[in-house]
């Protein structure tokens, strides 16, 4: 005999509070999956609100309608808290002052241009109307940052300034050793900065003699390397400090005619570690700081990218804290001996060639840091390296990405990107130890025709 359960029994009942139950349990996962869900909705609806209560009171509270942002610059004149008119007029009045005379200096030449004559003239307006424009274009991120960068340090926007580059080039064109396109390039720089002194870019300095030195050879019983494989040059003569130029010198003399045979490696700390340096700048404990040994890495970093561009197994790089002046991001490779917490850093490589190979790093003439690698035999192959920033971000860094295409024998065999780099923003420079110093006039390959050279400026 079958039990029928009525609606209202009491075996009905418990029936169906059991079954609700066991959904209950059964959809507990779902339920969190959903709060979840709803709380992350939540917190980005909140986040997105914070950032435009950030920006509505950024625009209504910090500034009027018309006036620039603080810490805001067009060049080298300060238009923060300014009316477009007043910016203008700044803009304008130190215009007149400076382009009265433009001067060229650098490689023991020097003369002297009337603005006038070189049709130099300021779109003031443009000027200002981009200065204007920081932290009020763009989306609600690039506001923020904009802001953030203007109230706590310094936003400069360039010059918007024209001039006639035929009568540049017909004064250029009378001296020797000079690099057109580099001097015209450092002259852009310098009338957007509202400045009128302009250094004279050396054209690409020629090698001194190729023909290494035997003795070295000689001292360990090896074949004499006398083939080029691969050379890179740097500013030496851009920062005058007297301690830092000692300890490039220093430094480059130790390397100088070492002689790898293969298989072996060099390590820059081996090369590096005896010497009695010179305090200089560096990079240290989050600033700048003046360190014993300040300026190796100059030094390191001209040779890594000999190594590089002589096809050479590179088997430690390490990149700096932040970008530097005479060398493009990515292109470097630090070394520090250790200490305060830190462990050390070295630049190393391997001599994969069949032969012989033999190191030689040094000063020329022409004040440029000369890092050349020679072997017994050519390599067969040609090196192409570049890079480029592909991000930035406040919080996390300036990001670059370094390219290397090897072509051996007519065939690439490596091609694609060979890392990536973050660096940190340049921290300030404690008035104590600010000094000038002068533009670099470049880096990159001596013989143009074999690979890519940097010369350039982003």
């Amino acid at each position: 005999m079958r039990e029928v359960y009525k609606e209202g029994s009491e075996a009905n009942v418990a029936r169906r509070r059991d079954r609700r139950m066991a959904d209950a349990e059964g959809s507990k996962p779902y339920i969190r999956k959903l709060y979840r869900r709803r709380r992350l909705i939540l917190a980005a609806a909140a986040a997105a609100l914070v950032l435009l209560i950030l920006i509505t009171v950024a625009n209504l509270v910090f500034a009027g309608e018309d006036e620039i942002r603080s810490g805001v610059y067009v060049g080298d004149v300060e238009v923060g808290d300014m009316t477009q008119g007043e910016a203008r007029e700044a803009v304008e009045n130190r215009a007149s002052e400076v382009f009265n005379t433009v001067t060229f200096r650098g490689a023991g030449e020097e003369f002297s241009m009337s603005g006038e004559a070189l049709g130099v003239d300021v779109d003031s307006v443009q000027s200002v109307e981009e200065a204007h424009s920081v932290g009020r274009s763009g989306g609600p991120l690039q506001r923020v940052s904009d802001l953030l960068a203007s109230y706590t340090g310094e936003v400069r926007v360039d010059a918007e300034v024209v001039y006639e580059e035929e009568a540049v080039q017909s004064a250029l064109g009378e001296m020797d050793s000079v690099d057109q396109e580099g001097t015209l390039s450092n002259l852009d720089a310098t009338l957007a900065s509202l400045q009128n002194e302009v250094a004279l870019a050396e054209s690409i300095p020629a090698a001194e003699p190729s023909d290494p030195e035997s003795s070295a050879a000689e001292e360990v019983g090896a074949e004499e390397p006398t083939v080029l494989l691969g050379e890179f040059f740097t500013d030496y003569a851009w920062d005058p400090d007297e301690g830092r130029q000692a300890n490039l010198k220093m430094a480059s003399e130790a390397i100088d005619e070492t002689i790898l045979k293969p298989g072996e490696e060099f390590s820059a700390l081996s090369a590096l570690g005896s010497l009695d340096y010179e305090p200089a700048k560096v990079f240290a404990n989050g600033g700048v700081d003046y360190e014993i040994g300040g300026g190796l890495c100059q030094v390191s970093s001209t040779l890594y990218m000999a190594a590089n561009y002589a096809g050479l197994e590179i088997t430690d790089r390490n990149p700096h804290y932040a970008e530097l002046p005479y060398i493009r991001p990515g292109f470097d490779a630090t070394v520090w001996f250790g200490g305060s917490g830190v462990d050390s850093l070295d630049m190393k490589f391997k001599n994969t060639t069949d032969g012989n190979i033999m190191i030689r790093e040094y000063v020329n003439e022409d004040g440029f840091l000369i890092a050349q690698i020679f072997g017994e035999e050519p390599s067969g192959r040609v090196v192409n390296m570049d890079s480029e920033k592909i991000d930035e971000d406040l919080q996390k860094g300036i990001k670059w990405a370094t390219y290397k295409t090897v072509v051996e024998d007519g065939e690439v065999v490596e091609d694609g990107t060979l890392y990536e780099t973050i660096y940190s923003y340049n921290p300030p420079t404690p008035e104590d130890l600010e000094h000038e110093t002068a533009e670099p006039r470049g880096s990159g390959w001596l013989d143009m025709s074999n690979t890519t050279n940097w010369n350039k400026k982003d």
